[in-house]
């Protein structure tokens, strides 16, 4: 008799359980998308892939996630749900961090960690990385070039000192080069003193004066013989000093 009872019990729940299951009460209601920026709401849904026909309450919320995060711009997704069934959600994008140049044409936009957002340069990149290898990226993937991260860990020292250089690459000698949002060219040379060639810049632009806004090239690979070249067009109107456009200051700044 016991046995028989609990018998009943266990099919009552299990008849209970499958009402609640398939009660359309918890079927899918309302479903909410916050977050996106650069990701259109259609295609979070899509990867949710929520049916609609089915108990919320059920859902492998965490497999709906990851889904969600395989898109290239997301960096997080999570899903909440409240009775009796209603779907929001989160979306945190990654943030676009610069437009990453290859040899032969190619580009991609990347952020922070090298994580390909997409094909081409997003608009107005905070800079550009410009590399010699010719490899071809995809949506999703983490670029895991060495020059790349040379030229990363660059501009984080640059940063670091308050300066904002917009591209960056390497000469033919192996020698950082960068470009200050003016469209001044500044030669690095050896990265192992950026920060002391970088202390350089500003005092010689400021003593170039209004003359700053002709420069072309300011060539600090030897830091102890800065030199400055000027636009081809300039009309050399300055003293005899310049010869060819060049101009080594003085380092009494």
């Amino acid at each position: 008799m016991y046995w028989i009872v609990l018998a009943l019990l266990a099919a009552l729940a299990a008849w209970a359980a499958w009402t609640l299951a398939t009660l359309p009460a918890f079927h899918l209601q309302s479903l909410t998308v916050d977050g996106v920026e650069y990701v259109e709401r259609s295609q979070v849904v899509a990867r949710a892939a929520i049916d609609p026909n089915l108990n919320v309450w059920l859902l492998d919320t965490r497999a709906a996630e990851r889904r969600i995060e395989a898109i290239p711009y997301v960096l997080r997704a999570r899903i909440h749900r409240t009775l009796p069934g209603h779907v929001r959600i989160e979306v945190v994008e990654r943030a676009p961090e610069a437009c990453v140049r290859f040899a032969g044409g190619a580009s991609v936009t990347v952020d922070a960690p090298r994580r390909v957002l997409a094909l081409g340069c997003a608009d107005a990149p905070l800079r550009f990385y410009d590399l010699r290898a010719r490899r071809p990226a995809s949506p999703g993937e983490f670029l895991q070039d060495s020059e790349l991260l040379r030229l990363q860990a660059d501009e984080r020292t640059l940063t670091g000192l308050g300066a904002n250089y917009r591209n960056f690459e390497h000469d033919g000698f192996d020698g950082l080069r960068t470009t200050l949002p003016g469209g001044v060219t500044v030669l690095f040379g050896d990265e192992d003193d950026l920060a002391a060639k970088q202390r350089l810049v500003d005092p010689i632009l400021e003593r170039l004066g209004s003359r700053a806004e002709d420069v072309a090239t300011l060539d600090l690979r030897a830091p102890n013989a800065p030199v400055v070249v000027y636009r081809p067009t300039v009309v050399h109107r300055f003293s005899t000093q310049y010869i060819q456009g060049t101009h080594r200051p003085d380092h009494n700044m």
